[in-house]
């Protein structure tokens, strides 16, 4: 059985990407390091059969007919399989997304004896069809045989090498090119010309410091990507390189030193991949952070000066009620003023944990014992006057102390029960029920994924008022949805709540139906920052 070369055997080890070759019986004759990791399993030559462990499918996780297979394909037709996408799953379960090249090896009788096969991963694009995988791909649709037909022993050496030169020039992903020890240009496969523009007769004999730019090579770059390359074996760099027209693209190179039977280097092989679109998303990424930092900045000195200015006329407010409270006798009237001065007195207090959250980085910090009876009856009093006006009755449970960020409990509370005021009819009825549920029986109650490790609380804010058809359940807590936009509201009142919910960890969820009313369900844990339980 005839083998390759030992310079074609060191060109394959620096490619990108897996290599094999197999005999008439799928048995594998050759396979560089890159298809080792691929099949992540040990591999004996000429004893082996490379597919056993390997299952294929199309891009969109769909089993592949064995006659679609890419080297079946180029065996029927005799001919060259090129930028086949395919996926392939490996015995750890692990799916690739690869790019198939498969090159026919005829005898010299022009006799069709096996494939040479090209594996590059492009799993950077299984992003986009990870999830069609995960719901199609099932176990009866694995792959258990793969019809091949290889290299026969008497494989002419010279015609298998020519191949084998064919299929890296032919590949158009990757610019792959040997250069003398100077540096100059000795061959330049079609990936090259595209990346970089020139054609083969343009730039032969030519030095590749050609590519770069003009203050890269003002340091010597180039030159000392060679020396290390010679020294160590191999160098890698990422940077601008220039294309022919002058444009700049941004590539990815390994520069590997080629050595003779007495290890003189004598010469390199380059590859170089394009990498343009992830250098200018990660620029991008980069730039978006940086604003979003610098609006995070303004938000919060905003909300410093707005703070400390809102406090001023608050602070007049409550010193000229005071003052007018001295001046009247008439009970009535000292009673709406009382009520002025306490909701000037709760304001400060949210201006003041307003300017305390904007100066804090870590949102635990703003935890403390949160009564939500005082919470719940500091909003009653603020929706005092929608509660009169439809005359709605609050029915409410005696309700916990919990450990909580308390404006947002407060936020929180005033939603639901001001979504509730808005939907309900006259003399309807609002209730806030709170119940202690061991966490033995949480799942009981809600679905949390796990087995819970504290005890939560269940609160109910349930309304016998107009209701909404149950198939908008989870529309309810998206940010500008509004189910009945004849009423006043921004839409995202039930986003926030949904939101004030998850920063302490718990859930929420509603249940409605049209006419007969809504029921918020909320599920807190009773927990600590630090894991200790209430």
């Amino acid at each position: 059985m005839e083998k390759i070369s030992a310079d074609t055997a060191e060109l394959f080890e620096i490619l990108p990407a897996a290599v094999f070759a197999c005999d008439i019986k799928g048995k594998i004759t050759y396979f560089n390091q890159k298809a080792a990791d691929f099949w992540e399993k040990p591999h004996e030559i000429s004893s082996d059969i490379y597919y056993q462990s390997l299952n294929i499918y199309h891009p969109d996780g769909t089993i592949l007919n064995i006659d679609l297979y890419p080297m079946q394909m180029a065996i029927r037709e005799r001919t060259a399989v090129k930028d086949a996408e395919i996926l392939i799953e490996r015995p750890d379960g692990v799916c690739l997304y690869v790019e198939s090249h498969c090159t026919p090896i005829l005898n010299p009788l022009g006799e069709l004896t096996g494939i040479i096969t090209m594996l590059i991963d492009k799993s950077d694009k299984m992003s986009q069809v990870q999830h069609n995988i995960s719901n199609q791909k099932s176990q009866d649709n694995l792959v258990k045989h793969l019809e091949l037909k290889v290299i026969q022993d008497n494989l002419d050496l010279q015609k298998s090498e020519d191949r084998y030169h064919k299929m890296v020039e032919e590949v158009e992903d990757y610019a792959i090119l040997m250069l003398d020890t100077d540096g100059n240009v000795q061959n330049w496969n079609l990936g090259a010309q595209k990346i970089k523009g020139y054609t083969e007769e343009e730039i032969l004999g030519k030095n590749f410091s050609l590519f770069y730019l003009d203050e890269d090579r003002e340091r010597n770059l180039p030159q000392s990507l060679i020396r290390q390359a010679e020294l160590e074996g191999k160098a890698t760099h990422e940077g601008w390189r220039l294309k022919k027209n002058g444009e700049k693209f941004w590539g990815f190179i390994v520069l590997t030193a080629l050595h003779d039977d007495e290890n003189n280097v004598i010469g390199f092989s380059k590859v170089t991949r394009d990498l343009t679109e992830k250098k200018l998303l990660e620029d991008q990424l980069r730039e978006h952070a940086k604003n979003i930092e610098f609006r995070n900045k303004q938000l919060e000195e905003y909300a410093h000066i707005a703070s400390h200015d809102l406090q001023e006329p608050l602070r007049k407010i409550r010193i000229f009620s005071e003052m007018l409270a001295s001046k009247i006798t008439d009970k009535e009237a000292l009673t709406d003023i009382h009520k002025i001065e306490s909701a000037a007195e709760r304001m400060t207090v949210l201006i003041k944990d307003v300017l305390a959250y904007s100066e804090i980085a870590q949102g635990q910090h703003m935890y403390s014992w949160t009564d939500l009876n005082h919470v719940l009856n500091n909003v009653k009093e603020d929706c005092e006057l929608a509660i009169l006006e439809k005359n709605i009755k609050i029915e409410q449970s005696i309700l916990p102390e919990i450990y909580a960020v308390p404006i947002q409990m407060h936020q929180l509370f005033s939603n639901l029960i001001t979504n509730a005021l808005k939907f309900s009819k006259p003399l309807g009825i609002i209730s806030i029920l709170g119940t202690i549920i061991p966490k033995s029986q949480a799942n009981d109650f809600f679905d949390f994924s796990d087995d819970t490790s504290t005890d939560y609380l269940e609160l109910k804010f349930r309304d016998n008022g107009l209701g909404f058809d149950p198939k908008y359940s989870d529309h309810v807590f998206k940010l500008f949805q509004r189910l009945d936009t004849t009423k006043t509201g921004t839409g995202i009142g039930l986003a926030l709540c949904k939101k004030i919910i998850e920063n302490h960890g718990g859930k929420i969820t509603v249940k409605s139906k049209a006419g007969e009313g809504t029921e918020f369900l909320i599920y807190l844990p009773l927990k600590l920052q630090d894991g200790t339980e209430i």
